[in-house]
């Protein structure tokens, strides 16, 4: 059994001009979600044993303090540049790829691909799919190799927690 963990970046800045996209930072309100998340994360008994991050700032900064909280090793977060800009087929063929050995894995990166990964992996019609949205789908495999639809186990977001 596989499970995989679909997260979107949390909140991010549009304070400083020029900045490129790719390299905005969260702000303040990001910075909070994203350890309100790892926490509740926590209370789901969800501990990745894989993490794989868009190298953009805002997601791998997201995947750096979810990391920190649940106490996973920042240094091993995979960065996949490809994810940035992706399709949600582009996206599953990055999960294809991800090491057997990992059976939760925890993917963070960006709208609207990841809304639609979600809703493609899981079959679910998920409405609204907010900053630092965790979700988490259920796969009978064992090999990531032979990812098709699986079933959703829970999802959270912020706004939940607030």
């Amino acid at each position: 059994m596989k499970n995989l963990l679909i997260v979107r970046h949390a909140k991010s800045s549009f304070d400083i001009q020029g900045l490129k996209d790719f390299d905005r930072p969260l702000n303040n309100r990001g910075n909070k979600d994203a350890e309100i998340m790892a926490k509740n994360l926590l209370n789901h008994e969800f501990v990745p044993d894989c993490i794989i991050s868009s190298g953009a700032k805002r997601a791998l900064s997201t995947s750096q303090i979810i990391a920190d909280i649940i106490k996973y090793d920042i240094a091993k977060i995979k960065i996949n540049n490809a994810i940035y800009h992706s399709s949600s087929d582009e996206v599953i063929n990055i999960i294809k790829e991800a090491s057997d050995e990992c059976n939760k894995l925890m993917i963070t990166g960006h709208n609207p691909t990841f809304h639609f990964l979600s809703q493609t992996l899981s079959g679910e019609n998920i409405i609204n799919f907010p900053e630092c949205s965790m979700f988490c789908i259920r796969f009978d495999i064992k090999s990531w190799t032979f990812l098709v639809k699986g079933t959703k186990e829970f999802m959270i977001y912020p706004e939940l927690f607030v």
